[in-house]
């Protein structure tokens, strides 16, 4: 909570910085462009670059922030640049939006708040939980934006939904008919749709899903490959081997040892 008359320090932070206002208004700037903040506004401050509060706030003003950094260099686009083929704009990386208002304005201050409650323990988990945290955040502000340029774009199929549910539901037994089912529509229709929209089959997205999900388990987990395999949705080992080494170029333990010696050398 900041008082009257309040006014963002000018600096320079080697850090991304994400503000989400609560209550008041903020008055902040970022090259130049000059952005007034109000409840459910937010704000991606770029790392090495200046900001600084251009007016002071008149009332009272309540806002989050966080900072982090990525482990590789962000690629900033346009929105003229972004893509309006349906299929090029459902990319493998997700984009998150510059500034904007959050439509699900209950789930960020969660978010948030898990986030503080979590920098606040001291155990060794609770830097993964930090972590997957944050993710967190930026995919729900990422979600938002994908929901509505999908929702702005000729979509029948509502694709933007359907990739939601699997993320949600992949560790179950999925099938195209059950999918189909639920959305009411025709297997067949589906298939050949989605596939024409995104350029992957049903198959190929759940498959993406479920490795994602392995590869996490692989590197933060002490599970099994077995215990593996059945968490992330495969019914039989010998299919995550092959779906893996399709998606990874390398088995499992590959993959996990890979990741563990590449920790090692950069330590």
């Amino acid at each position: 909570m900041k008082n009257k008359n309040f006014l963002h320090p000018k600096r320079c932070l080697d850090s991304f910085v994400l503000i989400y206002v609560l209550k008041g208004t903020l008055n902040i700037a970022q090259y130049g462009i000059q952005y007034e903040l109000n409840p459910t506004h937010f704000i991606l401050l770029h790392a090495d670059t200046e900001h600084y509060g251009w007016r002071e706030s008149s009332e009272y003003v309540h806002y989050y922030w966080v900072h982090f950094h990525i482990p590789v260099s962000p690629v900033y686009i346009s929105q003229e640049q972004y893509p309006t083929d349906i299929s090029q704009a459902l990319p493998e990386k997700y984009i998150v939006p510059e500034t904007g208002t959050l439509t699900h304005g209950k789930r960020v201050p969660v978010l948030f708040s898990q986030l503080l409650d979590i920098s606040m323990r001291r155990y060794p988990a609770s830097e993964y939980l930090l972590h997957y945290s944050l993710t967190a955040l930026l995919l729900e502000l990422a979600g938002e934006f994908s929901s509505r340029l999908l929702d702005s774009k000729e979509d029948p199929l509502h694709i933007y939904k359907i990739q939601d549910w699997i993320r949600r539901n992949f560790q179950q037994s999925l099938t195209v008919g059950q999918i189909a089912e639920i959305f009411h529509y025709n297997p067949d229709y589906l298939s050949s749709n989605y596939r024409k929209l995104t350029g992957k089959t049903l198959t190929q997205y759940i498959n993406s899903v479920r490795i994602e999900s392995a590869k996490n388990l692989l590197t933060t987990t002490d599970f099994n490959l077995k215990e593996i395999a059945f968490y992330c949705g495969f019914s039989d080992e010998k299919y995550f081997f092959k779906v893996f080494r399709q998606y990874e170029d390398m088995t499992p333990s590959e993959f996990k040892g890979a990741f563990f010696k590449k920790k090692e050398v950069s330590q």
